[in-house]
């Protein structure tokens, strides 16, 4: 059985969520923004933002096209994540993609295994 673009909507947004409890609590009441580079959970949160970024563009396309397939909708956000600027290089932004592309993967995971 294929999951539907409504359930992997849902999965998204629920995947969503606990990327930013585990964003906010690796931020510690600061911004990603200011971080200090040599902060241990520096990577950590830059990765959770990325990730909370893919999975808001999966969940917020699949409520916008509830007749395309979940295999459609997984494609068109990869293709808006792999387009959206990344406004500098380094450790702080190679997370941040890093972190987008590993909830991406994970999504098509579960894709491949209710196929």
């Amino acid at each position: 059985m294929s999951l539907s673009s409504g359930a992997l909507a849902e999965l998204a947004a629920e995947r969503r969520r606990l990327a930013n409890e585990a964003w906010s609590a690796l931020l510690a009441g600061g911004a990603s923004c200011r971080l200090d580079g040599s902060l241990p959970a520096h990577e950590a949160a830059k990765l959770r933002e990325g990730e909370s970024v893919a999975l808001g563009l999966v969940a917020r396309r699949a409520r916008r096209e509830p007749s395309a397939t979940a295999e459609a909708v997984l494609d068109g956000a990869a293709e808006a994540w792999a387009a959206l600027p990344v406004p500098g290089q380094g450790r702080d932004w190679d997370a941040y993609r890093r972190g987008g592309e590993q909830a991406l993967a994970g999504l098509r995971t579960v894709l491949t295994e209710t196929a």
